[in-house]
């Protein structure tokens, strides 16, 4: 009998680095020169990174391409609400579970191993979504860390809205979510305040998208942060997009983001989505056809929690994506130019233990970590960044989900 449950030898855990895993009861145990363990992978010198954190999707409308025809396709933001709304009519539990489970499966096939979904609670579909996903999350808690978000995607201020919104987190949704958007022009701060009085009545963290567009006249993300101080409320508030912060004055900006430190605002960005996103005002001085991201180097470079995800995957606001935190990671850097050695680690972890961080999960290539861990298709992070987003092995609590030695061999001679 081995002292370790799993070893994984010749693991490169930095671009010099290699060495090997000791795995036991979920975690990793130890890292160095060490015996053979009870099973073992051989990395054969690939790169091995904590698993894949996707800290923002939306499981319940993924693969709703299928439902729609080309006229739908290329639509502003408002007028994509419009079709959802048409397309949630017919929802029902069973088709909302089969085409998330596809997603699931191929996020699982990319290396993700922790998800955080925002889910719809509203009139339209009522809480038929909600229970849709906790009986997915408990059909891949094996697999998979789910954390599920109640997401108001109709508004949250009527009071038929509001109690939509108890009976979701009463059911056991883990986030309370938010999109003041969609309220009634003037509504925005009503929303805000029923977000958090929601969120401190059932003692549950903040995920709010705030400022899809770019235009900062509109930005919302300065009422979060006056909510955040008012109710005493930090560390557990995190904005999702925040665009409208890249338009702003730099001075402006930089006041924002010290409140941000110091409130410990969380930070998610969605590339792709974020850069397809229309709007119709495009002759607008502030409205552009194509949308932009936040400042993340700025944001990186004071110490603010980023985390990435995949938003919408083949669905009405975002009809492409094929789960890849690679690909996002790429579509991240190259646009907002992270090209320097500490951006392009930064970014990595953005995409794994910042995540992590975020859904409470202790992540990392460490001892005493939790052993979520993928082992890549590359010898460098520069290599993972240009590799066909293949991940030869998935390790969940320590579990082996799936192992492709072939292409660990072949990768590696």
């Amino acid at each position: 009998m081995s002292e370790f449950n799993l070893v994984i030898k010749n693991a490169r855990i930095t671009d010099t680095t290699i060495t090997d895993i000791g795995i036991n009861n979920g975690r990793i145990e130890k890292i160095g020169k060490l015996k053979s363990g009870n099973k073992n992978i051989d990395a054969n010198k690939h790169y091995v990174l904590s698993g894949f954190v996707n800290s923002h999707s939306h499981l319940d409308k993924s693969n709703l391409l299928d439902k729609m025809t080309e006229d739908h396709l290329g639509k502003s933001l408002e007028e994509n609400r419009i079709l959802l709304k048409k397309l949630k009519s017919s929802y029902s539990k069973s088709d909302i579970e089969k085409r998330a489970t596809n997603t699931i499966e191929r996020m699982l096939s990319k290396g993700i191993t922790a998800i955080r979904t925002q889910v719809d609670v509203d009139p339209t579909a009522g809480i038929i979504p909600i229970k849709s996903l906790l009986s997915i999350k408990e059909k891949y808690k094996d697999r998979v860390h789910i954390e599920i978000a109640a997401f108001p995607q109709e508004g949250v201020v009527d009071e038929a809205k509001r109690d939509l919104m108890e009976k979701a987190i009463e059911l056991g949704a883990d986030v309370v979510g938010g999109l003041p958007l969609v309220e009634e022009k003037g509504n925005e701060k009503k929303h805000l305040e029923i977000l958090f009085e929601l969120a401190k009545q059932y003692n549950k963290a903040l995920d709010i998208q705030v400022d899809e567009t770019n235009d900062p006249r509109l930005a919302i993300l300065p009422e979060v942060l006056k909510k955040t101080k008012e109710e005493n409320y930090e560390g557990r508030v995190t904005v999702t997009h925040a665009i409208a912060l890249s338009r702003m004055p730099t001075e402006k900006a930089k006041k924002i983001i010290e409140q941000m430190k110091s409130l410990r605002i969380n930070v998610i960005v969605t590339p792709s989505a974020n850069m397809i996103t229309r709007f119709v005002e495009i002759n607008d001085l502030w409205m552009r056809p194509s949308n932009s991201i936040t400042r993340v180097t700025e944001l990186f470079d004071n110490g603010i929690n980023i985390a990435i995800g995949t938003d919408n995957i083949r669905d009405i606001f975002y009809p492409f994506g094929n789960c890849s935190m690679i690909r996002e990671l790429h579509m991240l850097i190259s646009a907002t130019r992270m090209t320097t050695r500490e951006y392009i680690d930064g970014a990595i972890s953005m995409a794994t233990t910042n995540g992590a961080k975020l859904l409470g999960l202790n992540y990392g290539i460490e001892e005493g970590k939790q052993a979520d861990i993928i082992i890549t298709d590359a010898m460098s992070k520069l290599d993972i960044l240009n590799s066909d987003e293949i991940i030869p092995c998935v390790i969940k609590n320590g579990n082996i989900m799936s192992l492709d030695e072939n292409k660990l061999q072949r990768r590696g001679n």
